[in-house]
């Protein structure tokens, strides 16, 4: 009875915890990215660290170097890309009036039923704004509230990574205390190396994703594809994805190249060119500049379906890192449940064994005959190896 007690307590107050982490979710969310990026920004800190300096001028250089790097891209290709849309805007407006006047043409009835459905191309811009324009100022409005909304989530997404960063000795002390002592010490190793995994996965994705994008876009542009830098974008995007990444991102180039002003040529070279670069960074760049663990990428496929299906866009971005800490933290599991049994009785006996010794010690020396002072010492460094022994089965 008082098992089954401890078994419905265990259940309550999981459900308890899964319940509020799902209410705080959105909190969850933030922590979970600031505590992703502090991991994957670690090594550059500390090599500054290592240099002489101190921990939080090396993190807040750090963060000034990325937010230096993001505003210069943005400087450099925002005027392109929004260009870019611009030119595939126009692209698809035409391409729907060809589409529209074929099928309208068409004797097919399956055509028919839809060229019903949709409307005329010159009555496009007047359904897209809705009435009197309030649903493009609606569009409006929602754009604006997201992008404010973006912008706060970033702000304390960094801040709460510089606080993480900066005073991590602090924070693991906090959240250790809370385990038993014997404990402390194999919790630490876990965590430290599940933070140091998740970082060398981040950047190496991140990093292998911006190179695709610089080269992708080189080449599409010297290839003469019309949206060079929108298309190496969706490339490099699509490189994050874990098994499929390669699919969708030739997928994209091949596409932009049927686009296109020269059509098939361009998509083909296109499709020829992503496939060769994309095959550099996964065969060559990734085994010889990031040594990381290799992942199950079927698990990393099934956490971003499920964090996608809950969180939409934001849950594909949290999905890899979480499956990578997943995996690491089955692994520790699988390891601690085919350990040895507990080495506790054959402690147990020997520390017995060692009290009777120093009985016997103790009966000797008051009797008037003295032992060895080497098995004294030698008892006392048993007695501490006992104890060490000890500590490390619990």
């Amino acid at each position: 009875m008082k098992r089954l007690a401890i078994y419905v307590a265990i259940i309550a107050v999981t459900v308890a915890a899964l319940i509020l982490l799902w209410q705080f979710r959105s909190v969850l969310i933030l922590l979970l990215l600031s505590l992703m990026l502090a991991s994957a920004l670690r090594p550059t800190a500390d090599s500054l660290t290592a240099r002489g300096l101190p921990v939080s001028l090396s993190w807040l250089l750090v963060y000034l170097g990325l937010l230096a790097l993001v505003g210069l891209s943005l400087f450099l290709l925002g005027g392109r890309l929004l260009d870019e849309l611009r030119l595939l805007s126009n692209y698809l407006v035409v391409l729907y009036d060809f589409t529209y006047q074929r099928w309208d043409n068409s004797s097919s009835s399956v055509a028919q039923a839809i060229i019903q459905r949709l409307p005329p191309p010159d009555q496009l811009p007047e359904v897209m704004a809705g009435p009197s324009g309030l649903s493009i100022l609606r569009v409006v409005s929602g754009v604006g509230q997201n992008l404010a909304t973006v912008v706060a989530s970033l702000v304390i997404i960094i801040v709460l990574s510089l606080y993480w960063a900066t005073d991590r000795v602090h924070f693991e002390r906090l959240w250790l205390s809370l385990l038993p002592a014997g404990k402390r010490v194999t919790a630490r190793s876990i965590w430290q190396t599940t933070e140091a995994s998740v970082g060398d996965y981040l950047r190496s994705e991140l990093v292998q994703a911006a190179l695709a994008v610089v080269i992708l876009g080189i080449s599409y542009r010297l290839i003469g594809l019309d949206y060079p830098i929108l298309t190496a974008l969706l490339a490099g995007f699509a490189w994050l994805i874990p098994l499929a990444g390669f699919v969708f991102a030739a997928g994209f180039s091949f596409l932009a190249g049927m686009a296109s002003a020269s059509g098939l040529q361009v998509a083909i070279l296109a499709l020829v060119i992503t496939a060769a670069v994309l095959a550099f960074l996964e065969f060559v760049v990734e085994p010889r500049f990031f040594r990381r663990d290799k992942f199950s990428g079927l698990l990393i496929v099934l956490v971003v379906l499920l964090m996608v299906e809950a969180y939409g866009l934001i849950g594909f971005v949290i999905a890899p890192p979480l499956a990578v800490a997943l995996q690491i933290l089955g692994s520790h599991l699988i390891q601690y449940m085919q350990r040895p049994p507990s080495t506790a009785p054959q402690i147990d006996a020997l520390e017995e064994r060692l009290n009777v010794a120093y009985a016997d010690y103790n009966g000797r020396q008051e009797m008037g005959d003295t032992p060895a002072p080497e098995i004294g010492s030698l008892l006392g460094r048993l007695e501490n190896l006992v104890e060490q022994t000890r500590r490390v089965a619990d």
